[in-house]
């Protein structure tokens, strides 16, 4: 597995760039990608973190990891990380889908209760077989269910909504993320906290801000038994309509179903799969 770093540099300090960075100018930013672990990548980390120091400004705008997996990877991996690429507004809670917020982490907000029908806005969802909303609520199409009963699918829930041929996905199966699971604001900062917000809560329901290496989970008996799961902690931060969300995983079994039945809005990465001991 390969993994790259996409940076939009803002071009105030292009000129910081090593002439063997050749990057592609589209106005105010420059956009580069290079390899992580790479000399390269460690000079743009140094340059970042002396930026920080002294200006105001950021030395980047904007950021993606991708990670080049072998067709052999894929082919040997038990367990996918999923994907959901398209967001979008409004959210349940604006569109009247209530909640239960006492039950919820004091400190980080993650884990509140869905207590009636998700109902949402007609017209706005996207027109995939999977989407989720930017408060983390999951839609799937009258097509995806109709896959997952047919191959009877299990560790998943799929509750209608207020809209036809919609349903709401739910994991049923929680899993643990490991320790080696690396969270943070971006992959040059590592920060728990930023601005009087906590992005690492003590009570470990929520874990960081953003997901910057492959998911790593300790092994579990459920692993073999069901499809679809969930991650017990959370990444994201409670901010406004915004709530932690977990990060989803599914069997090789459910990966095929999405290629053979050419169902849309899934991307796939590999993850990594610990022992209880390893993880100590």
């Amino acid at each position: 597995m390969k993994e790259f770093c996409e940076l939009r540099i803002n071009n105030t300090f292009r000129n910081l760039l090593p002439s063997t960075i050749v990057g592609k100018d589209i106005g105010p930013v420059t956009i580069i990608k290079i390899e992580k672990g790479s000399s390269e990548y460690q000079l743009i980390r140094e340059i970042a973190e002396k930026v920080k120091s002294k200006n105001t400004e950021s030395f980047f705008y904007g950021w993606s990891i991708k990670r080049n997996h072998s067709k052999s990877e894929f082919a040997n991996a038990t367990l996918f990380h999923l994907f959901m690429s398209n967001v979008f507004e409004p959210t349940g809670e604006e569109c009247g889908t209530l909640y239960d917020e006492t039950v919820a982490c004091a400190i980080c907000g993650a884990n509140r209760k869905q207590v009636s029908l998700l109902t949402l806005k007609k017209g706005t969802i996207p027109k995939k077989d999977i989407a989720r909303t930017i408060g983390g609520e999951v839609v799937v199409s009258e097509k995806f269910v109709n896959a997952v009963r047919q191959r009877n699918l299990k560790g998943l829930k799929l509750s209608p909504i207020n809209i036809e041929k919609y349903y709401q996905l739910i994991a049923n199966t929680e899993i643990e993320l490991s320790p080696n699971t690396i969270v943070g604001i971006n992959p040059f900062d590592l920060s728990t906290n930023s601005e009087g917000e906590i992005y690492k809560c003590p009570k470990g329901d929520t874990l960081g801000l953003n997901l910057l290496s492959e998911p790593s989970v300790l092994y579990n008996q459920s692993i073999g038994e069901y499809d679809f799961f969930a991650s017990r902690q959370k990444i994201g931060v409670k901010r406004g309509l915004l709530r932690p969300e977990s990060i989803y995983f599914c069997s090789s079994t459910f990966k095929k179903m999405i290629e053979e039945d050419k169902l849309s809005g899934f991307e796939f990465e590999i993850t990594n799969i610990e022992s209880t001991l390893k993880s100590r």
